[in-house]
């Protein structure tokens, strides 16, 4: 009589298959945990661009405001600015039923990002939840001061909005000019695009 080696294999251990090991409740995938949900949020592009504009700022503010030339100081100013334009462009185009405007203050060398539908009062700002102004040499812009908001075309008004697609409410370019010192720097925000430029300082 031949001698079986080996323990014979029990019936219930033989139908453990991986197959069956990976068995899984219906409706279920079997390579996530059951109760796993396929679903996630995701960001929209304009929050994606609000996001990215903060951090362009927030950028800007690191630049270190101590012992800064005339020459420094208008070049972080124009930064700024032209950081807060992209803002507030975006901002418009979040908010088509009520697009966005900057009130400018040449007098007090400031300007605020507004509702269109109430210019005078500024929106809040996302970063810090302040109102949306800004006054060279205070705030956001210390270490600024000194700059000026020397020259404004801005359709024949203090007030600069944006459409519901990011395009200008004239039809030539708005431009501001920052000045300190004898030394000058020109902001330009085309008409059709919203797209800003920065001149040479001179």
């Amino acid at each position: 009589m031949p001698i079986i080696c080996g323990a014979m294999a029990s019936p219930k251990l033989s139908r453990m298959t991986p197959r069956n090991m990976l068995r899984h409740a219906p409706g279920e995938s079997a390579l996530k945990p059951p109760g796993a949900s396929g679903k996630h949020k995701a960001f929209t592009f304009i929050e994606v661009m609000i996001v990215l504009t903060i951090l362009a700022i927030a950028v800007v503010l690191a630049v270190p405001m101590f012992s800064q030339t005339d020459v420094s100081k208008l070049r972080g100013a124009a930064r700024l600015l032209q950081a807060d334009l992209g803002f507030a462009q975006i901002e418009s185009v979040s908010h088509g039923d009520d697009p966005r405007v900057m009130v400018f203050d040449t007098v007090n060398n400031l300007y605020h990002i507004a509702a269109s539908s109430d210019p005078a009062t500024p929106i809040i700002n996302p970063a810090g939840g302040a109102p949306y102004v800004l006054e060279f040499g205070l705030g956001r812009a210390t270490g600024m001061d000194g700059v000026t908001i020397s020259a404004l075309s801005v359709g024949g008004d203090d007030q600069l909005q944006f459409g519901i697609y990011g395009e200008l409410d004239q039809s030539t370019p708005a431009t501001m000019t920052l000045s300190l010192g004898g030394k000058s720097v020109t902001i330009t925000v085309d008409p059709d695009t919203g797209d800003t430029s920065v001149s040479d300082i001179n």
